[in-house]
């Protein structure tokens, strides 16, 4: 098992503060969502935008280097570890090598700091992330530097872009415990970062279902900020595992201690829960944590018949895949992840319909459109294009099935008020 890869690759690349996006030498420009690449691979800033550049084999690179694997001074390249359906020997020396078949299964035998390996399906193109866990579905996630989003998580889905549609799983690396030489760089912070995952990592052999949570048997005291102890720990990781940040984009650190950041995590979650955002967790908080845990060990995706914005979802991705070939480009994980977010946001502005999606002109927003485009009664919804390759459909999908139980809740609600106002006209009659 090696946490240590994934958790340095994390720090390094979503903590640090630095930013990064993809790079390779040969300086490719992606116009449609991501602006363009930097010419430099090896985490230099050469286009003067910012952003370091940085693709899929130094990603992995980083990763082993920050947690004391001997690698050597200079990133790697994918073809240092694989060749199509072939490990090479350095590989082979360094790596345990875990084949295709096993590789793909859902709720499979990988673990945290695996390196997957694809290769591109009809092509010769190849790419390796690093493995963080498996969600509820049984679907792999990984970290890596993907072409069109730079450093991000991405879950496979079966039969979809990394797994048959345009990338083959040729299997994945597991590295040998004699190959980490060095302690990890940031050692002493390791423990707290494990702690702050969703879900232990799995052992050979089990299924690892890391955001299937099983709810207490008991109901955490109410808690206030200053306090410290297990509860308080426990709710920093249900937080974490909701995917709940500080005021400041971060995950919580579980130190059991209710301090700041704990505090503006659990405000952010009860303003999005329609809850006093007062900082203090006391039943109804809790009691709605464990529903949106419920909902996300066991919500289906937007992308099911089930969701119940399902229709209005596939809306949203004949609209993307629209303007995806507009613009040359073949529906993907970045797509998926914009008609996500699309359809979110078009639910919270009232729309029922997406006719439409367009960007502006450096396409950093994104627009859905509800009627024809000339027409001055149609209806639009904003989408920061940024924030919408950073959100995966799971998540999205879950605050769109959380929206749309609230708005059930106060139909609901609605329809008691006025059967208690029609009540009382009877009686005073």
């Amino acid at each position: 098992m090696n946490p240590d890869i994934y958790n340095e690759a994390r720090i390094h690349f979503f903590e640090s503060g630095q930013k990064f996006e993809y790079g390779r030498p040969n300086h490719v420009y992606h116009s449609k969502i991501n602006g363009r690449s930097d010419p430099s691979r090896t985490e230099q800033d050469l286009d003067g935008d910012g952003k370091r550049g940085v693709d899929c084999s130094s990603f992995v690179w980083r990763g082993l280097h920050d947690a004391g694997y001997n690698v050597a001074k200079e990133p790697f390249g994918t073809s240092d570890l694989f060749n199509g359906h072939q490990t090479t020997a350095y590989a082979k020396s360094h790596f345990d090598v875990i084949s295709a078949n096993d590789a793909r299964k859902p709720h499979g035998n990988l673990q945290p700091g695996d390196i997957i390996m694809f290769k591109e399906k009809g092509g010769t193109g190849q790419h390796v992330g690093i493995v963080r866990d498996y969600d509820s579905h049984g679907n792999i996630r990984f970290i890596g530097s993907q072409v069109g989003t730079g450093p991000g998580e991405v879950t496979i889905q079966p039969g979809r872009y990394w797994d048959g549609d345009k990338m083959e799983i040729m299997g994945a690396l597991r590295a040998k415990p004699e190959f980490q030489t060095k302690a990890p760089l940031h050692g002493g912070q390791a423990p707290h970062d494990k702690a702050q995952e969703p879900a232990t990592p799995k052992q050979p052999g089990t299924s690892a279902k890391p955001e299937a949570h099983t709810p207490p048997d008991h109901k955490a005291a109410t808690l206030h900020p200053g306090d410290k102890g297990a509860d308080v720990q426990r709710l920093q990781e249900r937080l974490n595992a909701l995917g709940v940040t500080d005021a400041n984009g971060k995950r919580l650190d579980t130190d059991s201690h209710f301090g700041q950041h704990t505090k503006e995590a659990v405000e952010r979650f009860q303003r999005e829960h329609k809850l006093d955002p007062d900082g203090v967790v006391g039943k109804k908080t809790l009691d709605a944590i464990e529903a949106a845990e419920k909902l996300r060990a066991h919500g289906p995706r937007m992308d099911s018949p089930e969701h119940p914005d399902h229709k209005l979802y596939e809306q949203a991705r004949k609209a993307v895949e629209r303007l995806d070939a507009q613009h040359g480009h073949v529906w993907d994980e970045r797509s998926e992840r914009v008609a996500g977010l699309t359809t979110l946001t078009a639910k919270q502005h009232g729309m029922t319909s997406i006719d439409h999606v367009v960007t502006n002109q450096d396409a950093t927003k994104a627009y859905a459109v509800q009627g024809d485009l000339n027409s001055p009664f149609k209806q639009t919804a904003e989408v920061d294009m940024q924030k919408a390759l950073a959100t995966p459909l799971d998540k999205s999908s879950e605050m769109a099935a959380q929206h749309h139980a609230t708005q059930q809740g106060q139909h609901v609600e609605q329809a008691q008020q006025a059967q208690q106002q029609q009540t009382q006209q009877q009686q005073q009659r």
